[in-house]
C-alpha cells in the first residue's frame, strides 16, 4: 500500500495524466478491499420481518466484509455492517458507538489521522482500537462540522438517537463507494453497493464524493 501511494505522489508531481490513469486502475480494487455498509432510516415498518429483510440485504455485501456481520436497530432506523478487519481486528466490530451508545456509526474505509484525532478527545472513553471509532466521538464533541477534520478514505452513516437525526459522508476523492436511495415509505437508504438498494428503493443515486448529507439541513 505504501508503494502504491508513493507512485501516486510521483505521478501527481510529474504527470497529472498518469495519475488519472493510475487512479482509474487502482480505485476499483482498493474500493473492493473494504467493508460493506447498509443504513435504512425512517422506516414505516419496524417489525421483525423488516429486521430480517435488512439482514438479508446486508448479506448481499458479505463479499466486502467476511470477518464480521453487525446490525443495530433503533426504532425505525437500522445500521448494518459487513466487516473486513484491518485495524484492531479483535475488537473493532461495527457498528461503533460513543460512550453511552446514543451515537451509532457504520463506516467503510480508513481514517489515517485517527491517532492525532484521539489526542483531541482525551475526555472521551474509547471502546476499541478501531481507527473509525473517532467518528462517533468527534461528532459528539464538534457536531456535524467534524467531517472536515477527517483525513482518509471513507464513507459512513451516523445516527444520533437523541433526536433521531443522521448524517452520511463520503471522502473527497470518492475512493470508497456509497449510494443513496429512497424507499416507497419515505425512508432514506445508504449502501456500499446498488444491489442492497435496487429491490427496495423506488430510486437511488451514487452519493457524490466530498458530500455530506444531513437530515437536519437536507
Amino acid at each position: 500500500m505504501f508503494a502504491i501511494w508513493c507512485v501516486l505522489v510521483l505521478s501527481l508531481r510529474y504527470s497529472p495524466l498518469l495519475l488519472l490513469l493510475l487512479l482509474l486502475l487502482l480505485l476499483p480494487p482498493l474500493a473492493a478491499a473494504m467493508c460493506g455498509i447498509l443504513a435504512v432510516l425512517g422506516c414505516v415498518d419496524n417489525s421483525q420481518a423488516k429486521r430480517s429483510r435488512i439482514i438479508e440485504l446486508s448479506r448481499r455485501l458479505k463479499h466486502r466484509g467476511p470477518d464480521w456481520s453487525g446490525l443495530h436497530c433503533h426504532g425505525d432506523c437500522y445500521l448494518a455492517h459487513q466487516r473486513l478487519a484491518i485495524v484492531d481486528p479483535t475488537s473493532g466490530d461495527q457498528p461503533l458507538y460513543n460512550e453511552d451508545k446514543t451515537v451509532i456509526v457504520t463506516v467503510n474505509g480508513e481514517i489515517y489521522n485517527h491517532k492525532e484525532l484521539r489526542e483531541k478527545l482525551s475526555s472521551h472513553q474509547f471502546r476499541t482500537g478501531s481507527d473509525c471509532e473517532v467518528i462517533a466521538h468527534l461528532y459528539e464533541e464538534y457536531g456535524e462540522e467534524f467531517v472536515d477534520m477527517l483525513d482518509g478514505m471513507f464513507s459512513f452513516v451516523l445516527l444520533d438517537t437523541r433526536d433521531k437525526s443522521f448524517i452520511a459522508a463520503r471522502d473527497a476523492i470518492g475512493i470508497t463507494p456509497l449510494y443513496l436511495g429512497w424507499g416507497l415509505d419515505g425512508s432514506t437508504w445508504f449502501a456500499s453497493e446498488m444491489k442492497a438498494l435496487s429491490d427496495d428503493c423506488e430510486r437511488f443515486i451514487s452519493f457524490p464524493p466530498g458530500h455530506i448529507y444531513s437530515s437536519k439541513q437536507g
